[in-house]
């Protein structure tokens, strides 16, 4: 019984929303990738379809030299990129992958704007 109500009162207390509170130090930062379990995913969004074909060409390699399951999704002016979990949950190597997909993304751009 006093497990029960220790339990009880731990859930009551972590329901409360805490980033209204305007004194609490940590804010909140807006991430744009989103994460479940197994997967994390984001849609990128192309102005000129010689960017969006120069993104699939490198997602395309980057797939082909990773140990990491990347999936692409296009339709019109947008890809959306899905990585996948080897294991159970997101490890680190599929956090490394997001990250090289954002660097690819951001190389892209820079290159082939000429």
């Amino acid at each position: 019984m006093y497990l029960q109500n220790i339990m009880s009162n731990y859930l009551k207390e972590s329901s409360i929303n805490l980033t209204k509170n305007i004194n609490s130090p940590i804010v909140p930062v807006n991430i744009d990738w989103n994460m479940e379990d197994k997967k994390i995913s984001k849609i990128y969004e192309f102005e000129e379809s010689k960017f969006l074909e120069a993104f699939i060409i490198q997602i395309l390699k980057y797939n082909r030299e990773s140990d990491v399951v990347v999936e692409f999704r296009v339709k019109k002016d947008k890809v959306g990129v899905i990585i996948h979990a080897n294991s159970y949950m997101i490890t680190s190597l599929e956090l490394e992958a997001k990250d090289d997909i954002e660097k690819i993304k951001k190389d892209v751009m820079y290159y082939y704007a000429k």
